[in-house]
């Protein structure tokens, strides 16, 4: 790490360790309040001890952003903050080796003026989806609370995050300085954001469908809502029995940060709530995203690319915007977002389909919805420095004309919602609609399904002339979980995968044939890879026979038999690392290649 070896030269040039201390001390002080109030003045504000004569001080303070300006050292308003970050971290670790945790701990700020951000009831109104606005605009206050988040970093594994998050900067930077991706430069905050999501969904916070019997855990099965009265808060509980002893179990469903760190477990609600939360503990400016069609999910604000990012840490996504209403099929009305600072009605960025959104939109007049922003907003920023109030509007601003661009989604945002049973997903109309096709046939003859991974098309023929084409490798598929279809373009290679964290994905084609035909033969071929130990096991169920495995290659395999239909499934697993995922690939080639990588050849005859 380039930091901390900057460090150490500094070390050996001031040679008095107590006095070394003493300036990480004060210069920690420094950044702490820069990265406080990033919107105001960003100069030193107290001297560092023989500044001017300790050169390779002054060089470090130079290669972390600083600039020497009448007489002091200022951190241009226009430069990201980032490099910031990755200071303050190194400056930390190499103070912990010398000074104890608690110490570390107590390490004062420099002082600045606070400004006390309190509630705003000010709305007229008994609209009930503006009145919800306001009280989450005021629910986010609780983010602020400085104890709070101290009890939120100390659940958190920092050391080991920063330096996963220092890893995988450096992995990026080599591929750039190799020439393996075009991609731009990981900044340290967003490498940072993406390991803390990772821990997050896999390591802390749990899922619940429905609470297992707390007498004897079995499953449950929902009964009724209730309200629960705590110490802190009045929240919403759900009732379950069991269906084994017949005791009732219930699932209170927490507002209350503390509660949530404590019980860590829970649905959407709970989940986007505690990681808001860590992400403000960690510095981040977050928001708390509100979806009227039942959903909520968080938003981060990058200060390098000066956009705010979305974050679903249920579906462990980032900057995947589009990905409900391409991929779940929900049909969004109004999408909020909610943080300390402002109020924003940010559905734009959640959809392409603007016209049919407007017209489902109906629970507020437009002007209504506006004039409630701004009028929440405009007590907010009364609440703050001038300074602040001044870079927050030009946020705003630039953040409105970015969501009048339109964009395409991607192939991630294709996919289906992850967190959750599949029963219960169906319910809610969230597992996507991309799946559940089938390749039915009405004529004899050679019939072949072609698919090309690079391009992302099915070609169907029969007896050598071509019936149609299909866009999108989903829309081919009978049935599928836990895959997507991966897109590396440092190694311009793509393939078909498991979603990143998933122990299993399955993925499935249908042929079937119309009353009166039959199949009287099927040849498969298969492109695929596999890394480590991972693994791909093919399976094919013939009619309404039991499955039987396959070994499927790049070399034709023949089966001959009579059926009506047919369901080819891939099962993929194994793996080893945080990349197992990716150890076990179908269909990978080259982005430049033409070639189909998954071929199914079948002969049908009258019966």
């Amino acid at each position: 790490m380039e930091d901390m070896a900057r460090l150490a030269v500094v070390e050996q040039s001031v040679k008095d360790v107590n006095k070394f201390r003493k300036i990480l001390y004060e210069l920690l002080q420094n950044i702490n309040h820069i990265l406080d109030d990033p919107y105001n003045s960003r100069h030193i504000q107290s001297e560092v001890e023989n500044i001017r004569v300790i050169e390779e001080l002054y060089d470090y303070l130079l290669y972390i952003g600083f600039r020497w300006e009448q007489n002091k050292f200022i951190y241009p308003i226009d430069k990201a903050i980032d490099k910031l970050r990755i200071a303050k971290s190194a400056i930390e670790r190499k103070l912990s080796l010398c000074t104890d945790s608690k110490t570390l701990s107590k390490i004062e700020k420099v002082p600045i003026k606070k400004y006390k951000l309190t509630p705003i009831n000010v709305l007229m109104t008994t609209n009930n989806l503006l009145l919800t606005i306001q009280i989450l605009f005021n629910r986010v206050l609780d983010y602020e609370d400085e104890e709070l988040q101290q009890a939120a970093r100390n659940e958190i594994p920092m050391i080991t995050l920063k330096l996963r998050a220092l890893k995988r900067m450096r992995e990026v930077q080599k591929k750039i300085k190799t020439g393996d991706t075009k991609e731009e430069d990981l900044s340290y905050d967003i490498a940072l954001l993406m390991e803390l999501m990772g821990w997050f969904k896999h390591k802390y916070f749990s899922w619940v469908d429905a609470p297992q019997c707390e007498t004897c855990g079995g499953p449950t099965k929902f009964y009724h809502s209730t309200t629960l009265r705590t110490a802190t808060e009045t929240c919403n509980a759900e009732v379950y029995s069991c269906a084994h002893c017949g005791n009732y179990t219930k699932f209170p469903r927490y507002n209350d940060i503390r509660a949530l760190m404590r019980t860590r477990r829970g649905r959407c609600g709970e989940w986007a709530n505690c990681f808001a939360m860590f992400c403000r503990a960690l510095g981040y400016d977050s928001r708390y995203i509100y979806d009227s069609t039942d959903h909520v999910w968080c938003e981060v604000y990058d200060f390098v690319s000066n956009n705010w990012l979305h974050v679903d840490p249920c579906e462990g996504a980032l900057d995947t915007p589009l990905m409900y209403d391409h991929g779940w099929g929900k049909k969004l009305t109004y999408v909020i977002a909610v943080s300390c600072n402002d109020v924003q009605d940010v559905t734009w960025r959640y959809t392409t389909k603007h016209k049919e959104v407007l017209l489902r939109r109906n629970q507020c007049t437009e002007q209504e919805l506006i004039s409630t922003l701004l009028t929440l907003r405009e007590h907010r920023l009364a609440q703050v420095s001038p300074a602040r109030r001044k870079w927050l509007t030009a946020r705003t601003i630039h953040e409105l004309a970015q969501m009048m661009l339109e964009r395409k989604p991607s192939d991630y945002e294709s996919r289906g919602r992850i967190s959750g049973s599949k029963e219960w997903k169906t319910q809610r109309g969230e597992i996507g609609s991309q799946f559940g096709h089938g390749f039915e046939f009405d004529e004899p003859g050679e019939v072949s399904i072609q698919y090309y991974c690079s391009p992302d098309k099915y070609q169907i023929s029969r007896s050598g002339k071509e019936l149609t084409t299909l866009d999108g490798w989903a829309s081919g598929v009978y049935e599928g979980e836990h895959v997507f279809r991966n897109v590396e373009k440092d190694w311009r290679q793509v393939y078909i995968a498991r979603e990143e964290g998933e122990m299993s994905g399955t993925v499935s084609w249908k042929l079937s044939v119309k009353d009166g035909l039959i199949f009287t033969s099927l040849t498969v071929r298969v492109i695929s890879a596999i890394f480590e130990n991972g693994n791909i096991e093919w399976q094919v169920q013939f009619d309404d026979n039991n499955p039987t495995v396959v070994d499927f290659n790049e070399t034709t395999s023949k089966l001959s038999n009579q059926f009506k239909k047919v369901i080819i499934t891939a099962h993929l697993s194994g793996g080893q690392g945080d990349v197992s995922w990716q150890h076990s690939q179908l269909f990978r080639q080259s982005l430049d290649s033409k070639s189909p990588t998954f071929e199914v050849n079948a002969n049908i005859e009258s019966n």
